[in-house]
């Protein structure tokens, strides 16, 4: 397992100003969270809220910020799940680091993401 590096994991207890992609697309109706335009960005989320990713097979569907508990979002990378039903193809993932949720990780197959990609340099 991949380590995140220092300074990048926030406590579960409380992400403080945590930034996360934002990101939402054009065939996602009303509004869900903060995510914003079509455009991939970045928001920084208010104090206790972590990032969120959801995704079909094919792209990213809505990124942004998640208003649940802070408990809700115990790990600091995206490891996508199926949301809904078994089979669904739908995933989910709640994560706390920065811009966390712009990163899929551990899926089976790759996943297309709005929000810019992280790499190395």
């Amino acid at each position: 397992a991949q380590k995140p590096p220092p300074g990048a994991c926030v406590s579960p207890a409380g992400p403080h100003n945590l930034t996360c992609v934002s990101y939402k697309h054009p065939s996602v109706r009303g509004a869900l969270g903060d995510a914003g335009a079509a455009a991939a960005g970045a928001v920084r989320c208010p104090p206790g809220q972590c990032c969120v990713g959801i995704w079909n097979r094919s792209h990213a569907l809505v990124q942004g910020c998640w208003g649940g508990r802070g408990d809700a979002c115990p790990s600091a990378t995206c490891a996508p799940s199926p949301a809904g039903h078994p089979g669904s193809s739908v995933l989910l993932c709640l994560c706390h680091g920065h811009l966390c949720n712009g990163n899929a990780t551990g899926t089976a197959t790759a996943v297309g993401l709005g929000g810019p990609r992280q790499g190395p340099g």
